[in-house]
């Protein structure tokens, strides 16, 4: 099946929003969900591709309030698997980023809104006034998509990894520094030890690493 390029949607990692929930509708396999937020109506458009805590969406409906925009979004369930979806409640709060459109400043990095992982919080602390850091443990199957330095998608936000490690069980951990207003612009401050939260590794790293991954073995044989 060929992929159009119009329909793919990016993103850049940089809030722009803290949504509040009004309402989640249950459904026997879905979840309608709708948002209010201080977004320009524009980039509510129905069909209008919008990343929720980092998990790229679709604009079901929108419409206008007197104080804030209305937004819902439909959830399904292999998006259940990779996300905490169905552990938010109303009044819960969430990143929100409209995708880029063409001439828009690239302030992050390439995120493209496809959740990898959900990742538990093995602590969250105060390092010097303002400045947080936050430790990750990734699992083995992603080990090779991350990198020091390197940058990586938390909940939407595009941050930076400070440090990489290994615990006594052989467990990657990712040590990655907050700044201060990261830390109050987006929905970080209400992050805690032992919440799982979404992930997305960086696409060019993921790119190299499934290139090597199918070419390695070949260049080995050949080598032979």
């Amino acid at each position: 099946m060929d992929l159009k390029l119009e329909s793919l949607s990016m993103f850049t990692g940089i809030i722009q929003d803290i949504g509040t929930i009004l309402s989640i509708c249950r459904n026997e396999s879905t979840l309608k969900i709708t948002f209010a937020t201080q977004l320009n109506l524009k980039h509510l458009e129905l069909g209008a591709s919008i990343a929720c805590n980092g998990c790229c969406l679709t604009v079901v409906s929108s419409k206008s309030e007197l104080k804030y925009n209305i937004f819902s979004v439909e959830v399904g369930p292999e998006t259940f698997q990779l996300t905490n979806f169905l552990n938010l409640h109303v009044d819960s709060f969430v990143n929100l980023e409209p995708a880029l459109k063409v001439g828009d400043s690239l302030g992050g990095h390439h995120v493209t809104g496809h959740i990898d992982s959900l990742c538990e919080i093995l602590d969250f602390h105060e390092t010097i006034k303002g400045f947080f850091k936050l430790t990750l443990k990734i699992q083995n199957k992603f080990s090779r998509f991350i990198i020091e330095k390197g940058s990586i998608a938390i909940g939407g936000i595009s941050l930076t990894v400070v440090q990489l490690s290994e615990n006594n069980l052989g467990e990657m951990i990712a040590e990655i520094m907050i700044i201060p207003h990261t830390y109050h612009n987006t929905i970080l401050k209400y992050y805690k030890k032992g919440m799982r939260i979404e992930v997305e590794f960086d696409q060019s790293i993921k790119a190299i690493a499934s290139l090597l991954k199918s070419m390695l073995p070949n260049y080995i044989q050949a080598r032979k």
